[in-house]
């Protein structure tokens, strides 16, 4: 037994192949346990450790971002690209235009016609505007925006911001030639069927049916309106039936308004002439025409269906005459009138456009909105909607 037992002794410390397998089995084991160890430690690490946290997760971090950005190059393009697009315009720049009026009939050999211009925002450092005509054989416009009607038909007349050539408005005109004759051809019945017949007129008749295709003015009963106001003057008449039989009540009340904060003032202000019928009209004109003859009485009175008081819309103040002009109270009207809904209709210095003379004590209503814009303009009823005054005769 004993000596087995050193056989078995010697065997294990001669042999060297037993030897190298347990230092390999070994070392393995000591790896294994060194991994084994080294996991729990990173774990513990970074739940609590913060330097290593701060160490490791920028680069976990770093990496997504990279992979994001690689991978959607196009999202990133586009992206810029729409930022690109929607910059915002520099300081100064105008962002909005618009017009006194938008249509306009005109006849060879009327006045020039000019709309009036706004350019927003006000403090707007380049205002510079651009006109041109689509057809410069029907009107053209000079480069302060004077339109003049060349020959018959149909253009447009652009008005383009300099500063931001996006902003843009139009003003489409009509024009016909009253020396132009037309022919046309119509059918007309006989006794076989129906036969073409022409017929030859001058294009001064087609006047009302050019203005007709303006897209802010109607005829409603023989009477048109222009941006809902209602048009009167030489050009423009009134039926012989039409008859408010009196002032309208929205032109009463306007008055009375405008009477009470002259009054405030320390001015009084009345109405010596408002109403007439067509015929009241007829008689006062024809009265006019006997004393001082036609060419005069034209300039001062109106035919019968042209007159503005036919409307009940209109009020001679105080004193229907020249010495009107320098009072107190007139002044007061030109400055102040607007506030209730009236213009002067015959401003000073635009009887070739109304087609009268001054008259500072001629008011008409129009309504506050509308009277602030055309008083702001400086320009008088004709000029604001684009329109002429004169008898065809």
């Amino acid at each position: 037994m004993a000596n087995q037992k050193k056989r078995n002794s010697g065997t294990v410390s001669n042999s060297p192949l037993p030897l190298a397998i347990v230092a390999v089995f070994g070392l393995a084991a000591g790896l294994t346990l060194m991994v084994a160890d080294h996991t729990p430690r990173m774990r513990s690490g970074i739940e609590n450790s913060v330097p290593i946290t701060e160490e490791v997760l920028p680069s976990e971090t770093t990496t997504e971002v990279t992979a994001t950005t690689t991978a959607d190059t196009s999202l990133t393009t586009t992206a810029t690209t729409e930022t690109t697009e929607a910059q915002p315009l520099p300081p100064g720049s105008v962002t909005g235009l618009t017009l006194s009026f938008y249509d306009a009939a005109l006849k060879v050999g009327d006045d020039p016609v000019m709309p009036l211009v706004k350019m927003t925002p006000d403090d707007a450092t380049d205002k510079s505007e651009k006109w041109e005509s689509t057809d410069p054989k029907v009107a053209t416009v000079d480069d302060i925006g004077k339109i003049t009607a060349v020959g018959s038909g149909n253009c447009v007349i652009r008005v383009t911001s300099v500063n931001n050539p996006a902003v843009f408005a139009e003003v489409k005109v009509s024009v016909v030639n009253p020396n132009e004759k037309v022919t046309a051809k119509t059918k007309q019945a006989d006794g076989n069927g129906t036969a073409e017949a022409e017929t030859t007129t001058t294009a001064a008749n087609t006047v009302a049916s050019a203005a007709a295709t303006r897209e802010d003015m109607e005829v409603i009963d023989g009477v048109t309106y222009i941006q809902g106001v209602m048009i009167v003057n030489k050009t423009y008449a009134l039926p012989q039936s039409y008859n408010p039989n009196g002032l309208t009540a929205e032109t009463k009340a306007a008055f009375a308004e405008l009477q009470a904060a002259a009054s405030a003032d320390g001015l009084s202000i009345y109405s010596v002439s408002d109403f007439r019928s067509y015929e009241a009209q007829d008689t006062l004109y024809n009265n006019y025409v006997a004393r001082d003859g036609k060419e005069a009485a034209d300039t001062y009175s109106a035919r019968p269906g042209h007159s503005e008081h036919q409307t009940g819309l209109t009020i001679d103040c105080n004193y229907a005459g020249d010495a009107f002009h320098d009072t107190p109270e007139a002044k007061w009207l030109e400055n102040n009138a607007w506030k209730y809904g009236f213009i002067i209709r015959f401003p000073k210095g635009k009887e070739d456009k109304t087609g009268y003379k001054y008259e500072s004590w001629h008011i008409r209503y129009v309504g506050k909105e509308m009277a602030k814009k055309i008083y702001d303009s400086g320009l008088c009823l004709e000029e604001y909607f684009g329109i002429e005054s004169k008898y065809a005769e």
